[in-house]
Parts: C-alpha cells; sequence; structure tokens
C-alpha cells in the first residue's frame, strides 16, 4: 500500500489563491451565508470553543507537534493564542489568529483555512492591493500593474509609510512551512497570497501611498487606489497550465531534461501518463542516447505518493538504500515494512544512470519532492542548483490527512497523522530543507523578460 501525501488545503488555498478554489464546507452555524459573511461577528464563547476544538484536532491526530519548536515554547504560544480572545472577533480576524498558531506550528501539511465559498466572495467584493507583487532577494517589485504610475520592474519600498520589508516578515508569520523554511513562504507570497493577507492583517483600504523606484532611479512616492483581484491578475504568468506532469527532452548533446511536475499519481493518471512506466522508458532513452548529464526538474513539484519519490531515486544508484528510516503515528509507534513499503531496503532499478545529475529545485518543492532531494543529497548522488526545497531535509509530518470543520467559525483544519524521518546522514542544521550548492534567483528582469536563470546555471555547468 502506498501512502500519498495528500495535497493540504492551506497549500491549496494560499498558494492557488488566484484559482479560488472551492472547498464546499458548510458550518454548523444555523445562518446561510452571504457575500458579507466574512465580516459576521463571533461571540467570544463561539471563539474559545472553536479554539479549543483547533488544539483538540492537534492533540488527538498530529503525530509531533514538537518536532520544530520545544513543547513549552509551543504550548505558551497557543496559550497566549487563547487568552487573547476576550471579546467578540470577525470571522477575519479570528481566521488570523488560527493561522498564527498554525505557522508557530512549523509543520507546512498543517493547515487552518477560510471556506472556499467565503473566499470566493471575499475575492469579488472587496478591494485590494492593486499590484503584483514579486519577492526576490530580499526586495519586492512590481510584476505587473494596470497603473502607468507603478510600472513594471519598479521596486517597492514601503506601503503607507512601512518598509516592504517588515511587511513581509510580519505575513509571513501568518504562513505554514517545515521548520525554519522561508522559501515556501516566499512561493506562497508570490502566488497571490500578498495581497488577501495584506488586507486580513493590514485591513481594507481604499488608497495606499507607495514609494517605488525605477531601476537607476530614485525613491518617489505615489497614491494608488484598491483594486478588486481580478484586475491585478498577470495573465502572462500563469504558465504550465496544460504542461503534462512528465516529460523528457533532450536539449543538447548527452543531456537531457526530466521535468517531474508532480508526484501525485491521480494527478499524472488525469493526464493519462502512467509514472512507472515513464520512468522505465525515459531511462532505457538515457542509455540509448548515451547521455552523461540528466537534469531534473522538480521546481514547483509539490509532492504526492511516497513510493514515486524512491522508485525515481531507485532510477540513480546502483546499490540498495534506506528511504524512510522510521514512521509513527498516534494509533502506531512503531511503523514497519507491512505498514509502508518506503520502510524497506530499497533495490536499485535493472536500468539505472550512473552519471552526473542536476536537481533543480525550489520553494514550492515540497513533501514527496522533498524527500527525494533529501536522499538523492545524502548519498551525494546530485547536484542541487535554485533555491532551498520548501520542504524539510530530515523528514516532514504527513501522510493520511484528518479534517475538522471548526463549528462556529467554519473554518477548516487539515492535521497529518504520521512523523516521516528521512533514511540521510544527520542534518548541519535541524529544521531546514535541501540547500542548493548553486543558489539561484530568478530576478524580476529574469521574470518579465522570461529568462529561466536556474536551468541555465544547469546547462552551463560542467563540473
Amino acid at each position: 500500500m502506498t501512502h500519498p501525501k495528500l495535497p493540504i488545503l492551506w497549500e491549496r488555498v494560499l498558494i492557488a489563491f488566484a484559482l479560488l478554489l472551492l472547498l464546499s464546507i458548510r458550518g454548523a452555524i444555523g445562518q446561510s451565508k452571504t457575500e458579507s459573511d466574512f465580516d459576521r461577528l463571533l461571540e467570544t464563547s463561539q471563539l474559545r470553543d472553536d479554539f479549543q476544538s483547533f488544539r483538540t484536532a492537534l492533540s488527538q491526530h498530529h503525530p509531533d507537534m514538537y518536532r520544530y519548536r520545544p513543547e513549552e515554547s509551543l504550548n505558551q504560544l497557543l496559550d497566549s493564542c487563547q487568552a487573547s480572545i476576550s471579546g467578540p472577533m470577525s470571522l477575519i480576524r479570528f481566521n488570523n489568529l488560527i493561522r498564527f498558531a498554525v505557522s508557530a506550528l512549523e509543520c507546512g501539511h498543517t493547515s487552518g483555512s477560510l471556506p472556499g465559498e467565503i473566499m470566493e466572495s471575499y475575492a469579488a467584493a472587496v478591494p485590494m492591493f492593486p499590484l503584483k507583487v514579486w519577492f526576490a532577494d530580499g526586495h519586492a517589485f512590481v510584476l505587473c500593474s494596470k497603473d502607468e504610475n507603478a510600472p513594471a520592474g519598479s521596486e517597492i519600498l514601503s506601503i503607507d509609510g512601512e518598509s516592504i520589508e517588515n511587511i513581509r516578515r510580519k505575513l509571513m508569520l501568518y504562513l505554514p512551512s517545515d521548520g525554519k523554511i522561508e522559501t515556501k513562504k516566499n512561493a506562497t507570497l508570490n502566488n497571490d497570497a500578498f495581497l488577501f493577507l495584506y488586507n486580513f492583517i493590514y485591513g481594507v483600504k481604499a488608497t495606499y501611498r507607495v514609494s517605488l523606484a525605477a531601476a537607476g532611479g530614485n525613491p518617489r512616492e505615489v497614491t494608488l487606489k484598491s483594486a478588486k483581484f481580478e484586475n491585478t491578475l498577470c495573465p502572462a504568468y500563469k504558465t504550465g497550465s496544460n504542461a503534462k506532469p512528465l516529460e523528457i527532452t533532450y536539449p543538447g548533446d548527452s543531456l537531457a531534461l526530466l521535468t517531474i511536475r508532480t508526484f501525485s499519481k491521480q494527478r499524472i493518471n488525469d493526464a493519462n501518463q502512467d509514472f512507472p512506466a515513464f520512468l522505465e522508458t525515459a531511462f532505457q532513452q538515457l542509455q540509448q542516447r548515451k547521455i552523461t548529464r540528466l537534469i531534473i526538474d522538480l521546481r514547483g513539484n509539490g509532492g504526492g505518493d511516497d513510493i514515486y519519490g524512491a522508485l525515481l531515486y531507485s532510477y540513480l544508484t546502483a546499490e540498495p538504500f534506506r528511504y524512510f528510516l522510521a514512521l509513527q503515528s498516534r494509533s502506531k509507534p512503531v511503523m514497519t515494512a507491512n505498514d509502508h513499503p518506503g520502510l524497506a531496503v530499497q533495490q536499485p532499478a535493472k536500468i539505472h544512470f550512473q552519471q552526473k545529475v542536476f536537481v533543480l529545485i525550489d520553494g514550492r518543492t515540497f513533501s514527496t519532492a522533498a524527500d527525494f532531494c533529501a536522499i538523492a543529497r545524502s548519498n551525494g548522488r546530485a547536484i542541487f542548483i535554485g533555491e532551498e526545497t520548501g520542504g524539510g531535509y530530515e523528514g516532514n509530518n504527513s501522510g493520511g490527512t484528518v479534517r475538522v470543520t471548526l463549528p462556529y467559525s467554519s473554518i477548516q483544519i487539515a492535521v497529518p497523522t504520521v512523523r516521516y524521518a528521512n533514511a540521510v546522514k544527520p542534518a548541519k542544521i535541524h529544521g531546514r530543507g535541501i540547500v542548493p550548492e548553486y543558489a539561484v534567483t530568478a530576478t524580476i528582469s529574469d521574470m518579465l523578460e522570461g529568462r529561466d536563470p536556474q536551468l541555465q546555471k544547469a546547462f552551463e555547468n560542467q563540473r
């Protein structure tokens, strides 16, 4: 039996805010939802009951709440959040409190999110910051704009007198991630979450005083009017939606590019592809073509079925290997290979590639994709290019997910149930992802001009 790491609700809502997924969650609050439901007040007793339900869900189902944060520290924070409920709150404000608590847990597979129909009505009704913001290397830029006073490529220095870096740091307190990894949070902000979170945390505004600086120019302040979400989108950057999950191309002599956009069996099957069959054919071709350099592109790969990561690695080694060191849950503290095939000693594939391997990674390389990267890094089997993975090197908390709808707010909590420990050498720094040998981040110029500096680095690398 394989154990798919299911896409978590928080990941789906925040990273794909632009898609406004309808989650079809119904609360037991005895009233019909309206377009202004996000403004409704919850009574103090309701808020306290819901927050306690949230904590109960964690304590009953989460396999390791204190993996990254000491028990005393986390419990004190949760106690403080609970004590802060001293009067009625709006649904938005209470969800901020839940998000803050989830972020403090430092588990990228745990989530707390508003129902999809509320998010949809919010996006349609509430004005937001009017610019598509792109964060890169500690700076923020305008990726696209419909206001001539804020052209694409301009650097955003401050909003309403507060530096953009302070704003970014504050918003990150409401985003989940494994351990101390920030690249996943940054990627979430770049995928439209900034607009929603800025509204949620700073409040709805009619206008914004924005300090901008064009490349090589002096800072200047402009006043921008708020805009509906649909008027902030950048269609030109919504690429890859029709691409197959699995692709292999040969961009140069003795060079192959293997792109794996997901490890989800369902998504792969829905695209009429078969992962085991694809890998077998692909690696046969590598052998026939006498390929000496293989680039595996895992950017944006949010994970999927555990065993697919192990299967991919089996094509890169000639030796038997361990993939997972240990798995445990509340109901089963010690699991064996009978519970999960990833705990067995894995065998190399009959056809395995023993030449140079480069792996492209970023903050969206998460869950199963990060597990594969961890094994490849630990065994010295690949050179990594790009950004630190969004998933942890040592493992994660994921597996089957328990979903709980809080009774009064209808906020949905998603809690992982299995603690995964990867079979890797000790981490240099606890709570981090796979850090690339070659750190390469796309600049605003790369984005605007359609360049891919990470892939280009892999093409150029002769190591």
